[in-house]
């Protein structure tokens, strides 16, 4: 027989065992969680740079150039954007394409400056205008030629566009804009609470951009049900007029939806909007025959978010967005806060990463390599193109590194 000693040391063991076990198993439940969170490497495109630097006429030939820069590299999904300020990059028949509203004045103008003015609107404005005379639809060319490039694409609508704001005349600023004042969440050059100074990067040592500050209170103010009515109609348009694989809702360019100290009171009127939203993508994916994903591009801390009135821990649990992509605006001011989202979320749920534009690869691969080590389950690069703006390619080595931990070069020590 044994002794007590001896049982108690066997229960010891088998308790043990047992732990040891269960917490396997426990380790297995979150490896299948995550395995079931797809990875992805995502390059957005803002559209509008599309079109700026080519001389006029583009080609299509021109266009699909830009998405096959990013080709057959480890990008897995093309974000294109659709509207260029606040009006679209494509014959609409629910608002206006930019620069469809333009006098024969303001057209000359535009003619004139183009051919000498790359990286401009008016150069943007006339190849847009040359592509469409022409026959072709320019967010068409750019979506057919993804999926011909076996890249997954989605439109992202940057909802609450404020670009040149101070400016009611500017061809980017469209004509429900200008004919809605009362349906603004202020005054375009109203003061910006702290709530707003903290998002987009105000610091004592690095103030906000004033010409930027000024134009957030010039916003739409999306507690107005028209406001909600236009941005669901111009995405439906996109969803039927475009075979995507899905839709982004850029809620970070620009973060402000309603009156800066209303964000809050507001949460349950954007969350209803996410829900019809959804409905839409479902209805549409049901007549097409494939589902189409729905993502939100969010702010860089849970409490900003909700600040602002948009509650992405809700949308995810509600299953009303298939994933989201956690951002900075502009800046990356701090390591993203990967696992306080995680929290908040269904395991099953991926979350993805925005890496805004740098100067240099080395800090691209410092970013994301603390990304990925944070639990990210991919990376989007927001602006990469953006270096054209001063002469100087983007760096497109970068497209076979960031998308795999296991891939990025070490970083040289300074």
């Amino acid at each position: 027989m044994m002794s007590e000693f001896s049982i108690s040391k066997a229960a010891k063991i088998y308790a043990t065992l047992a732990l040891m076990i269960f917490a396997s198993l426990g380790c297995n439940v979150t490896s299948a969680a995550e395995q079931e969170r797809p990875r992805r490497f995502i390059y957005n495109s803002d559209g509008g740079n599309i079109f700026i630097y080519k001389n006029p006429p583009m080609t299509p030939e021109d266009v699909y150039a830009y998405v096959d820069e990013v080709a057959d590299t480890q990008v897995t999904t093309f974000f294109i954007c659709p509207n260029y300020g606040m009006p679209l990059l494509y014959p609409s028949k629910v608002t206006e394409m930019v620069g469809s509203l333009m006098t024969d004045e303001q057209w000359e103008d535009v003619k004139r400056i183009a051919p000498e003015r790359k990286g401009t609107k008016e150069r943007g404005l006339t190849n847009l205008r040359a592509l469409v005379d022409a026959g072709h639809d320019p967010i068409g060319l750019v979506v057919d030629r993804a999926r011909e490039k076996n890249l997954e694409i989605f439109v992202t609508l940057r909802l609450n566009e404020v670009h040149d704001v101070q400016n009611p005349d500017s061809l980017i600023v469209s004509k429900f804009w200008r004919d809605h004042p009362e349906w603004r969440v202020g005054k375009p050059g109203d003061e910006i609470m702290p709530t707003f100074k903290e998002i987009i990067g105000g610091r004592a040592d690095k103030p906000v951009n004033p010409i930027v500050a000024s134009w957030f209170p010039g916003a739409l103010n999306f507690a107005v049900p028209e406001v909600r009515a236009l941005r669901l109609a111009e995405l439906r348009e996109c969803c039927e007029r475009y075979p995507l694989d899905g839709i982004d809702l850029d809620f970070q360019r620009f973060p402000i939806f309603f009156p800066q100290d209303e964000g809050s009171k507001h949460v349950a009127t954007m969350t209803d909007w996410i829900r019809e939203v959804r409905e839409m993508t479902r209805e549409v994916g049901k007549k097409r025959g494939r589902p189409l994903k729905l993502s939100a591009r969010i702010l860089a801390k849970p409490e900003q978010n909700l600040a602002i009135g948009l509650d992405p821990a809700t949308w995810a649990q509600q299953g009303l967005v298939d994933f989201l992509v956690v951002s900075h605006y502009l800046k990356n001011d701090f390591p993203l806060p990967i696992d306080k989202f995680r929290k908040l979320v269904p395991d099953n749920m991926p979350i993805y990463s925005s890496i805004e534009v740098e100067p240099y690869a080395d800090n691209f691969r410092k970013i994301a390599r603390q990304l990925w080590k944070n639990g990210t389950d991919g990376i989007l690069l927001f602006n990469f193109f953006t270096s054209r703006e001063s002469g100087r390619e983007p760096l497109f080595e970068l497209l076979n590194e960031l998308g795999d931990p296991t891939t990025i070069k070490a970083t040289e020590s300074k």
